[in-house]
């Protein structure tokens, strides 16, 4: 594909002196006695057209073609790019600490954008965190060494410590600097070590926290509220070692739990865990049950006037019905034949998938890219569907790892599970400048409008945007422009809720814009798509050489012609 180009535009008084001054000239040739006056008028033309054409400095756009390339860090040795480049083949480039490459063998420095082609597949090994990813198709990463790995909790209960483990995956030493909350922690990490910082709340909110270190920085907020204890149900397809483990840790968390465990057909055992004299039943289903517990089996083996006593239960007292996986199983999501199914992911739960009526969790992998996730859920007004899908993991308890195990099911509880609160919200898991960031209400009163300000003190109101399938569920959604904390700020509401608003180059190195590439203004139904097309990429080649010499010949001719005649 080619297209031409000019580098100066035409000027209708340019075209209006050089017409004139052609006429002129043209007239005197026509005067001149000369044999093949025809051939001399041609090459006059010739002669005016290329001077002209030379001035407008045309070009060619040649569309690059595509090509895969290796990209290697500053730290990688020598031999390990020489071994790399002959196992795929490929060139290879290292980054340079100005953010230019060094193209391996050759000595030349330049960046991405000055390939006379088009990187198709970027094969990455090493850290490279500012690899802007408008130059390349697809980035794979062969070996991603990322200086450290951060695991906190969303949230945590009043009177607990917030406990922060930091990994440092490099061999050497690691100087990290946190502000968590109000103070301030520095300190240095031994290389393929873990460190651990602690931080006592002493109120309710959320804890602004940051950690840094020379190359990465990290934004979260943890949210610290009063511990609630729900009334909880099991439902179990047989005797398993997960629900007893699991039972455990509800007890441990001052839950009030009844586990039914089918143990052969027709016959059950029932297990009471916390159960007050004051909870009462409604043929099997208790009065306050706030969280229903069932193995997929379990519930597709239920009569149907069973599910819509717990459906019934649940909807009123706003829970949760989560289901655990079993393989080769399916549950109907769509419990509502008049609407559609979503499906949400945990790590962005505004992510909607609309043509799936249920979710055969042997084939779970093939749903869309948050499958890697190990829970789902989809939010309706008064009620929470989750999905766990993982097994097992009463094994860490087995193994001492108790923190670990605790880790994952707090993930269930701090995503699956509703506070008892007249409020109730999600948002964007990540906010990315320039992208757009969508909040979600269920509220009694509805909001008419929420404000969103920065630490600059610059407030935006948010007008709200109908919901096509709840009405008790209202929209809102903006393109934040500048980097660093924003407040969301109800009407009605106290304590304001943060978000961090990341820059792209960090954010498309994130896991999440590199697995969740998702339009989703089409995804919430606000608006017609207005994707971007991914942009061509050209060579451009000057052909004014070429008009060159075509003057050069027409006034060759008509001086040598002129000569010998």
């Amino acid at each position: 594909m080619r297209n031409i180009g000019w580098e100066n535009s035409v000027e209708l008084w340019h075209v209006v002196v050089l017409a004139v001054v052609f006429i002129l000239a043209f007239i005197w040739e026509f005067r001149k006695q000369k044999p093949r006056k025809s051939f001399r008028i041609i090459a006059l033309l010739f002669s005016f057209i290329s001077l002209y054409i030379i001035y407008l400095s045309p070009y060619i756009l040649t569309e690059k073609s595509k090509k895969s390339i290796l990209l290697v860090d500053q730290s990688i040795s020598e031999t390990t790019i020489d071994s790399l480049g002959n196992e795929y083949g490929l060139e290879a480039f290292q980054q340079l600490s100005n953010s230019k490459f060094l193209k391996v063998g050759t000595g030349q420095q330049m960046t991405l954008a000055e390939l006379n082609y088009q990187v198709d597949t970027a094969f990455v090994y090493g850290y490279l965190p500012l690899l802007n990813p408008a130059y390349f198709q697809v980035r794979e990463d062969i070996e991603i060494e990322k200086e450290i790995n951060i695991d906190y909790p969303k949230s945590i209960e009043l009177g607990d410590s917030l406990s922060i483990i930091i990994q440092n995956h490099r061999k050497r030493e690691v100087d990290i600097s946190a502000v968590i909350g109000n103070d301030s922690i520095s300190k240095s990490i031994p290389g393929e070590s873990h460190s651990r910082i602690s931080f006592l709340p002493k109120s309710s909110g959320y804890i602004l926290s940051e950690i840094s270190t020379n190359n990465e920085e990290y934004y979260f907020a943890v949210k610290v509220e009063k511990a609630e204890h729900h009334v909880i149900q099991i439902l179990a397809a047989t005797p398993d070692f997960e629900w007893k483990f699991f039972g455990d840790f509800l007890k441990s968390k001052e839950h009030s739990v009844y586990q039914k465990t089918q143990i052969s057909k027709g016959k059950y055992k029932s297990a009471f865990i916390n159960w007050h004299d004051s909870l009462q039943f409604n043929r099997g289903v208790a009065n306050d049950l706030k969280v229903l517990f069932v193995d997929a089996k379990a519930w597709e083996d239920l009569a149907a006037n069973l599910k819509n006593q717990y459906l019934k239960k649940l909807k009123e007292n706003g829970g949760s019905l989560i289901f655990r996986t079993n393989p080769n199983s399916r549950i109907q999501l769509d419990l509502d034949k008049s609407k559609s199914t979503n499906i949400f992911s945990t790590s962005d739960n505004l992510l909607e998938q609309y043509n799936y009526n249920y979710l055969q969790f042997n084939n779970i992998y093939q749903l869309d890219e948050v499958a890697q996730n190990a829970i789902f859920k989809k939010v309706n007004p008064n009620l929470i569907y989750g999905v766990i899908n993982f097994q097992d993991s009463y094994r860490l308890k087995l193994s001492g790892k108790n923190n670990q195990y605790e880790q994952i099911w707090s993930s269930v509880f701090n995503n699956l599970l509703r506070n008892s609160t007249d409020v109730f919200y999600d948002k964007s898991e990540w906010a990315v400048q320039h992208h757009p960031f969508f909040f979600r209400l269920w509220s009694e009163e509805q909001e008419e409008e929420i404000s969103i300000f920065n630490l600059k003190k610059d407030t935006l109101k948010l007008k709200k945007k109908a919901d096509f399938i709840f009405p008790e569920r209202q929209h809102f959604m903006f393109y934040p422009n500048t980097l660093g904390w924003h407040f969301i700020k109800l009407k009605n509401e106290g304590e304001v809720i943060p978000f961090f608003v990341h820059s792209e180059v960090q954010a498309n190195q994130s896991e999440f814009l590199s697995n969740y590439k998702h339009d989703y203004l089409n995804y919430l139904n606000f608006e017609d798509s207005n994707t971007k097309e991914k942009e061509k990429n050209y060579n451009q080649e000057s052909v004014t050489l070429w008009f060159f010499l075509l003057f050069l010949l027409s006034i060759c001719y008509l001086w040598i012609e002129d000569k010998i005649t």
